[in-house]
C-alpha cells in the first residue's frame, strides 16, 4: 500500500501558524501576569496585550527550548527501549523508572516543586485521555498526543512558575544588578529595575519593600551596576 503524501496548502500553513501564535500569546500573558503581579502591578492596565505577549515570548523561550530538547530525548530513549531484544526486555522497565525518578529528584532538589507537579499533571492528563471512552480513537492513537499535552499543560505551568521565580528573586534581594535613576527633583539609588510598562519604569525598593513607578519622561539618567558580593565588600 502506497503512502499518500499530502502537501501543505496555504490554508494549512495559515492555520498552524495562527495556532502557534495564539499559543505563544497565551504563554506570554501567563508569564508576564505571574511576574508583574508579584510587585502589585497588572501589566494589562499599562500597555496593549499584544506588546506584553510578544515581550513574554522572550521570557519563555528558554522553557520552550528545554521542552523541545526533552521531548526529542524522550523519543530517542523510547526508540532505544523498543529495540531491546526479548531476553533483556524484562529489565527494560528499569530505564524509564530510573530516568523519571532521577528527573523528579533533581527538580525537587532545585526547589522547583511546581514543575514536578506539572510533570505529574501532564502524565495524569495523558492517562485520562488514553482511558476515557469519550475521546475518539484517532486522538488516542495520534503520535502527537503526548507532545500536545506536554505543551498545553507543562509549558503553561512552567511559564507561570518562571515569571513568579524571576520576580521573587528580585524581591528577596537576589538580583544581580542595582539601578540608579536621576529624575528632575532627586536621585533614586540602590533600586532594582523591574522593567518598563509602556511609558513607565518600574523599580523595586528593597529597603521599603515598595514598587516605585517613574514616568519615562521624568528620567534624566538611568544607570545599572552589578551588585557587589559579600566577599568583595569585606575585602574592601
Amino acid at each position: 500500500m502506497k503512502r499518500v503524501q499530502k502537501e501543505l496548502s496555504l490554508a494549512d500553513v495559515a492555520g498552524w501558524g495562527s495556532a502557534c501564535v495564539t499559543f505563544g500569546l497565551i504563554q506570554g500573558a501567563l508569564y508576564l501576569q505571574a511576574y508583574w503581579s508579584q510587585f502589585g502591578l497588572d501589566p494589562f492596565q499599562f500597555v496593549a496585550v499584544s506588546e506584553l505577549a510578544l515581550t513574554g515570548l522572550a521570557g519563555i523561550g528558554m522553557v520552550l527550548g528545554l521542552m523541545l530538547i526533552t521531548l526529542l530525548l524522550g523519543g530517542w530513549v523510547e526508540g532505544k527501549l523498543t529495540g531491546i531484544n526479548t531476553a533483556r526486555n524484562r529489565f527494560a522497565w528499569l530505564a524509564p523508572v530510573l530516568f523519571f525518578t532521577g528527573l523528579g529528584a533533581i527538580i525537587w532538589w532545585a526547589s522547583a516543586w511546581v514543575l514536578l507537579i506539572g510533570m505529574l499533571l501532564t502524565v495524569a492528563c495523558l492517562l485520562v485521555l488514553t482511558l476515557s471512552p469519550v475521546v475518539p480513537g484517532i486522538v488516542k492513537e495520534s503520535p502527537w498526543l503526548a507532545y500536545i499535552v506536554a505543551m498545553l499543560v507543562y509549558v503553561s505551568i512552567a511559564s507561570h512558575w518562571l515569571g513568579s521565580e524571576r520576580a521573587r528573586a528580585i524581591i528577596d534581594g537576589n538580583g544581580k544588578h542595582l539601578a540608579t535613576v536621576i529624575i528632575q527633583t532627586e536621585t533614586l539609588s540602590d533600586l532594582n529595575l523591574v522593567g518598563r510598562l509602556g511609558d513607565t519604569y518600574a523599580l523595586w525598593d528593597p529597603a521599603r519593600k515598595t514598587t516605585v513607578l517613574v514616568p519615562a519622561g521624568d528620567v534624566r539618567k538611568l544607570e545599572t551596576a552589578r551588585k557587589q558580593s559579600a566577599a568583595t565588600s569585606r575585602a574592601r
